[in-house]
């Protein structure tokens, strides 16, 4: 029996990383004994339970069924010991993150600090992409996103306000000056991100109650919000960026805001988790804590977060 908890173990990690020598890193062996033992799984079972595509390994049908099921009796089992070992108190065991690049590196990584000086028994995947991942393929337990909600069947909880805020460098509003309505971004070099291999180059804003589109134009597209600041912060261009992703640079004047009399849609970012499931201990634990935490943090997007005019 240990060596099939140990077996479903393995076949968790490798599901939730898409590859053999990543989770072979993570349990300590070698490419070769990782295969030996994902085919010992599949001659017991006779079914074929993994699949190779462009992106690495992912679940069959029966795969994905096996991997639920194993996630369910792990859990259990995690929960279990955590009982016998150190009381109902101790979290022990593994949780998923995946959050934008840049709201990761900097605050969602500072969260997760917290959290493990708290709980330090319990290990935190944390997973950085702009891409909208469902949770087997990303191999997470919660997801963090801004915007509005892609999928009912999640369910979410706020972590804050957030608005979308244009913004240069000193440099590049000294050699191009500043747009002087948003329509005038149409003469001028705009950084666009781009998600799900899509460019975000129709930047919303709101005047006189309405809300309207300028289709921006730039020679710097990315699928990631890191980059996108780091050559805003190089003074290649005007960016369009989360309120919380650029909050320091501009208290700090490493960017300028631009376009302040018109403002842009509310939105707000939220920690996700899946519908119709019972959450492991430690994810309900993390959950609540990562809402404290944002409700708690003092940091210059509160300003910036404030109504044009106030």
């Amino acid at each position: 029996m240990a060596d099939r908890l140990q077996d479903l173990r393995l076949f968790r990690l490798v599901v939730q990383s898409g590859s053999l020598s990543m989770a072979g890193r993570q349990l300590g062996l070698s490419p070769a004994a990782m295969s030996g033992r994902l085919k010992s799984m599949e001659e017991f079972y006779g079914l074929r339970l993994l699949k190779r595509n462009t992106r690495g390994l992912s679940p069959t049908a029966e795969g994905l069924y096996l991997f639920e099921a194993a996630q369910k009796i792990l859990e259990d089992v995690e929960a279990l010991d955590s009982v016998i070992r150190g009381g109902s108190a101790q979290l022990r065991g593994t949780i998923g993150v995946t959050c934008p690049t840049d709201l990761g590196r900097q605050w969602v990584s500072q969260l997760v600090d917290a959290f493990v000086e708290e709980h330090p028994h319990v290990t935190v995947r944390l997973f950085f992409t702009d891409r909208l991942l469902d949770f087997v393929e990303s191999g997470s337990d919660i997801a963090i996103r801004y915007g509005n909600l892609p999928d009912s069947t999640l369910v979410a909880r706020s972590l804050g306000g957030d608005r979308r805020i244009v913004c240069c460098s000193p440099d590049y509003l000294a050699r191009h000056g500043a747009p002087l309505c948003p329509e005038q971004l149409l003469e001028h070099n705009c950084l666009i991100h781009l998600q799900a291999d899509f460019p975000q180059d129709k930047w919303r804003f709101t005047r006189d109650g309405e809300t309207f589109s300028v289709h921006v134009r730039g020679n710097r597209l990315v699928n990631d919000g890191f980059t996108l600041r780091q050559w805003a912060l190089q003074g290649l261009g005007i960016a369009w960026k989360s309120v919380w992703e650029v909050a320091e640079d501009i208290q700090e004047q490493r960017l300028v805001p631009l376009l302040e009399d018109f403002s842009c849609p509310a939105t707000g970012f939220h920690l996700l988790t899946e519908g119709g499931k019972k959450l492991p201990q430690r994810v309900r634990a993390f959950v609540d804590f990562a809402v404290r935490y944002f409700n708690e943090l003092e940091t210059p997007a509160r300003h910036l977060l404030r109504p044009v005019g106030h």
